[in-house]
Protein backbone atom coordinates (compact mmCIF):
# COMPACT_ATOMS: atom_id res chain seq x y z
CA UNK A 1 0.00 0.00 0.00
CA UNK A 2 1.42 3.06 -1.04
CA UNK A 3 2.15 6.29 1.68
CA UNK A 4 0.48 8.90 0.73
CA UNK A 5 3.85 11.89 0.81
CA UNK A 6 1.21 14.69 2.47
CA UNK A 7 0.30 12.89 5.36
CA UNK A 8 3.16 13.68 7.29
CA UNK A 9 3.22 17.17 6.35
CA UNK A 10 1.18 20.16 8.11
CA UNK A 11 0.65 23.06 7.33
CA UNK A 12 1.60 26.50 9.14
CA UNK A 13 -0.98 27.85 11.15
CA UNK A 14 -2.00 31.22 9.39
CA UNK A 15 -0.90 34.36 12.50
CA UNK A 16 -2.62 37.64 12.01
CA UNK A 17 -0.33 40.52 10.78
CA UNK A 18 0.34 43.21 13.20
CA UNK A 19 -1.97 46.27 13.37
CA UNK A 20 -0.22 49.12 11.68
CA UNK A 21 1.48 46.85 9.15
CA UNK A 22 2.03 48.02 5.67
CA UNK A 23 0.98 45.06 3.43
CA UNK A 24 0.05 44.14 0.06
CA UNK A 25 -3.33 43.43 -1.29
CA UNK A 26 -3.99 42.70 -4.79
CA UNK A 27 -2.12 45.70 -6.48
CA UNK A 28 -2.53 48.08 -3.42
CA UNK A 29 -0.65 48.77 -0.74
CA UNK A 30 -2.83 48.77 2.71
CA UNK A 31 -2.43 49.63 6.94
CA UNK A 32 -3.73 46.57 8.75
CA UNK A 33 -6.43 48.88 11.08
CA UNK A 34 -7.86 46.08 13.54
CA UNK A 35 -8.58 42.27 13.78
CA UNK A 36 -11.50 41.05 13.25
CA UNK A 37 -13.55 37.73 13.67
CA UNK A 38 -13.30 34.71 11.68
CA UNK A 39 -9.26 35.36 10.40
CA UNK A 40 -10.23 38.45 8.70
CA UNK A 41 -8.65 41.89 9.63
CA UNK A 42 -9.65 45.45 9.04
CA UNK A 43 -7.77 47.01 5.85
CA UNK A 44 -7.46 50.99 5.35
CA UNK A 45 -6.67 51.91 2.01
CA UNK A 46 -6.68 54.82 -0.67
CA UNK A 47 -8.86 55.03 -3.53
CA UNK A 48 -8.09 57.25 -7.01
CA UNK A 49 -9.66 60.13 -5.63
CA UNK A 50 -7.58 60.50 -2.48
CA UNK A 51 -10.15 59.03 -0.42
CA UNK A 52 -9.33 56.67 2.30
CA UNK A 53 -11.85 53.80 3.12
CA UNK A 54 -11.70 50.57 5.44
CA UNK A 55 -12.37 46.88 4.33
CA UNK A 56 -12.87 43.77 5.84
CA UNK A 57 -10.70 41.35 3.86
CA UNK A 58 -9.08 37.40 5.05
CA UNK A 59 -5.41 37.05 6.05
CA UNK A 60 -5.08 34.69 3.50
CA UNK A 61 -5.13 38.07 0.83
CA UNK A 62 -2.56 39.83 2.38
CA UNK A 63 1.05 39.60 1.38
CA UNK A 64 3.74 41.22 2.89
CA UNK A 65 5.90 43.78 1.60
CA UNK A 66 9.22 43.33 0.23
CA UNK A 67 12.17 45.67 0.27
CA UNK A 68 10.27 48.65 -1.21
CA UNK A 69 7.09 49.92 -1.38
CA UNK A 70 6.38 50.91 -5.11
Amino acid sequence: MEKNSRQGKRRKAPACPPISALMRYGGRIVRVVAEASGQRVIIESVDEDGRTFRSMVKWASLTALHDQLF
